[in-house]
């Protein structure tokens, strides 16, 4: 079974993402905050990570960078689906440097977001 990482504060896109991706056979991780997000990567196998940029405790960027630092060489590569309502503050290419593969605006097209994880995962 497929492992995914929500970080997302909204509980509507949280619940939502959740009831799409388990329909599909995925198992869903969700949390509202940023602050045990690594620690949960560390602690478990994901095959990949939906990550809102603006996010209580730890921000999506930081969140980010910090993923890619990781010593396990898979943790560290994750692909990374970036969601925002607001991501003007960062480039496309500080994206890219980070390794994020989509960056989608809310509200969320479901459809472009179970695209994007499943061009990863499958």
């Amino acid at each position: 079974m497929k492992k995914i990482l929500v970080a997302d504060d909204s509980p509507v896109i949280q619940t939502l993402t959740k009831k799409i991706f388990f329909g599909m056979g995925y198992e869903v991780t969700g949390f509202k905050t940023g602050g045990s997000v690594i620690k949960s990567i560390e602690q478990n196998d994901y095959d990949a990570i939906i990550l809102d940029i603006i996010l209580p405790e730890v921000d999506g960027i930081t969140l980010a960078k910090q993923i890619r630092k990781l010593k396990d060489p898979v943790k560290s590569k994750l692909p990374i689906v970036a969601i925002s309502g607001n991501y003007k503050n960062h480039t496309k290419e500080e994206f890219e440097s980070l390794g994020i593969k989509d960056l989608l605006i809310k509200p969320l097209d479901y459809d472009k977001l179970v695209a994007a994880i499943t061009r990863y995962v499958e």
